[in-house]
């Protein structure tokens, strides 16, 4: 009886196996074929937007790093945005991002719409329970429609909105002037252009000249006359190049190389040396005598004339390099009537506008100053420490920036030295005393700062007052990435969600670090950059990538503000050239971040 219950249980449990009734021998869990499991659609919605979409059944995963477009350089189609995925730990990949239950992607595609486009979607996913299918790559066919057009309205009204930029306030005053009144706008813009950085370096340069040449009245006023001459008249052939060969040609920016920052940085030095009286600068005799006979004027004067000539000219195309919003919007306009006579014209009328405060220094210097004595060979040397300044300032456009406020610091207590030694050995003065004092303590906290990291000549122990590096974080710009090519650009917006605002930077132009000072830096302006996809473009190598991006853009140099829609597209409307205010940036962002353009 026994061994028939045994046998009986044996079959029973053998059919139970056979169908699967629960035994522990059971079959391999089934598995959903892979376009069932990833059921994917292409269509567009309502605004002429194509999206891809996966519906991904339970207990199934796409990876985010599988997932492409592969289409004909034609049509050129990309996923326009792709969202971060839950981060899983997979025992094909490791750590990855992945994607449950819905998957939305959308497309764009360069070509004019509408388009029928042909491309394959590429994805790969899994099964949780342990499955991994192979990579598909799934042909698809579907018009690219026109974008709904009250999409269009409401950027154009948007940007209608903006007020205009400083650069094409001038544009558009320029523009609407007769050629008279275009010569009396540029004198008067020149003037206003003089209260800028951007002719402040100048100052010690003529104040040099005067001062060595012991000039007073109206030598001094024809001294400094030749070096306004020879400003104005770069600024002529800069808006004759203009003019003549559009936005492109910027000649400041290909002057700003290492090479000629470092010989324009030794000429001052000489300058500086002679001022110290080392020695006295001369033409060679040759070609002195040739000068001479062609002049009939002395040796002496003929040198200083000619030095001073190019002084001017090298002192506008290398000390000070600058773009401020007026003189943007002038190049703008020149560079569109393709005009190099009305270019030069209109530059040296701004030029000689300019140079109206370098006169005054130079006709009124010489008679506030001291005619002989201890004193004026003081204000002789302090010159020449303001030249030696001038070439530290050159060479840290070049020089990384740790080294800037050891220089600086060095350069201040190179000054105390002089006072101190002038108290010790010849008369003792309280001036001398108060300069050499204050230069110490300048000279020290520069050192000091910039042992410690510091980075700001202007406040060398900021970084120290201010605390830990932790609460420092806060005033840091939130630079995306640091780029210096379009097609790094064009990359950024791939795979950027965010509007993308780029700001055109170089190491040699002063306007730009104010701006990231005094803009970017601000309250107000800070937390908006941080809710944008924010490009540094750093054009300091004026390479032929740096060139390149500034023809696609139409840009000369820097300072600018590029901004682009959540389409990609830029906002010609919103595009800052120049030296910006406050309000423009934070209008322009404001508009970016409340959605008004995407």
């Amino acid at each position: 009886m026994r061994i028939i219950a045994t046998f009986i249980l044996f079959i029973f449990s053998s059919y139970a196996a056979a169908l699967n009734f629960g035994s522990p021998f059971q079959s391999e869990p089934e598995f959903l074929p892979v376009d069932q499991a990833f059921s994917l659609s292409v269509n567009s919605d309502d605004t002429g937007q194509v999206w891809a979409t996966w519906q991904i059944a339970d207990g199934y995963y796409l990876y985010r790093h599988q997932l492409s477009v592969d289409s004909d350089s034609a049509s050129n189609i990309r996923f326009k945005s792709i969202p971060k995925g839950e981060i899983k730990q997979d025992p094909y990949f490791g750590e990855v991002e992945v994607y449950h239950q819905q998957l939305k992607l959308p497309l764009e595609i360069d070509n004019p719409r509408p388009y029928q486009a042909s491309f394959i979607l590429t994805y790969q996913g899994c099964a949780e329970r342990g499955l991994c299918y192979p990579p598909q790559s799934v042909p698809m066919s579907t018009e690219f429609p026109k974008l709904a057009v009250p999409v269009q309205e409401n950027q154009t009204t948007t940007a209608q909105n903006i007020v205009p930029s400083e650069a094409e306030k001038v544009s558009s005053l320029i523009s609407h002037s007769s050629f008279a009144q275009m010569l009396l706008v540029m004198f008067a813009l020149g003037l206003m252009l003089s209260l800028t950085p951007c002719v402040l370096p100048m100052v010690p340069i003529v104040s040099a000249i005067v001062i060595g040449g012991k000039a007073n009245g109206r030598t001094g006023l024809a001294l400094s006359s030749v070096y306004v001459l020879g400003m104005a008249i770069t600024y002529a052939a800069l808006g004759a190049l203009a003019g003549w060969f559009g936005a492109q040609m910027n000649l400041q920016a290909a002057l700003q190389n290492p090479i000629v920052l470092l010989i324009s940085a030794t000429v001052f030095v000489i300058l500086a040396l002679a001022m110290f009286g080392a020695f006295e600068l001369r033409l060679p005799a040759a070609i002195q005598t040739k000068v001479d006979q062609l002049t009939n004027r002395s040796q002496a004067s003929t040198s200083k004339l000619l030095g001073i000539f190019i002084a001017g000219v090298l002192a506008t195309l290398i000390v000070s390099p600058c773009v401020s919003a007026p003189l943007a919007g002038v190049i703008l306009y020149i560079s569109s009537t393709s005009d190099p006579v009305y270019g030069a014209t209109a530059l040296f009328s701004m030029g000689i506008g300019m140079g109206i405060p370098l006169l005054l220094v130079g006709a009124f210097g010489g008679k506030v100053l001291p005619k002989n004595g201890p004193w004026l060979d003081d204000i002789r040397k302090v010159m020449g420490f303001a030249l030696l300044g001038l070439a530290a300032w050159l060479a840290n456009r070049w020089l990384p920036e740790s080294t800037h406020l050891i220089i600086w610091g060095g350069l201040s207590l190179s000054v105390a030295a002089y006072f101190l030694h002038r108290v010790f050995t010849q008369h003792s003065h309280p001036i001398r005393w108060f300069i050499a004092l204050i230069t110490v303590m300048v000279g020290f906290m520069e050192i000091l700062g910039g042992a410690t990291g510091g980075q700001s000549p202007l406040f060398p122990l900021k970084h120290l007052v201010l605390g830990s590096p932790s609460n420092n974080t806060s005033k840091t710009v939130p630079y995306y990435k640091t780029i210096g090519s379009l097609a790094e650009l064009e990359q950024i917006q791939q795979q950027s969600t965010l509007p993308v605002v780029i700001d055109l930077y170089a190491d040699w132009c002063i306007s730009c670090k104010v701006t990231e000072e005094e803009i970017f830096k601000h309250p107000d302006i800070l937390p908006m950059l941080r809710q944008v996809t924010f490009v540094k473009v750093d054009i300091t190598d004026n390479s032929d990538e740096n060139q390149a991006l500034l023809k696609h853009f139409n840009l000369f140099g820097p300072p600018a503000m590029l901004y682009f829609d959540f389409k990609n597209q830029l906002i010609d409307k919103f595009s800052l050239i120049g030296e910006p205010t406050k309000e423009e940036v934070e209008m322009r962002l404001r508009a970016l971040i409340d959605n008004k353009l995407g």
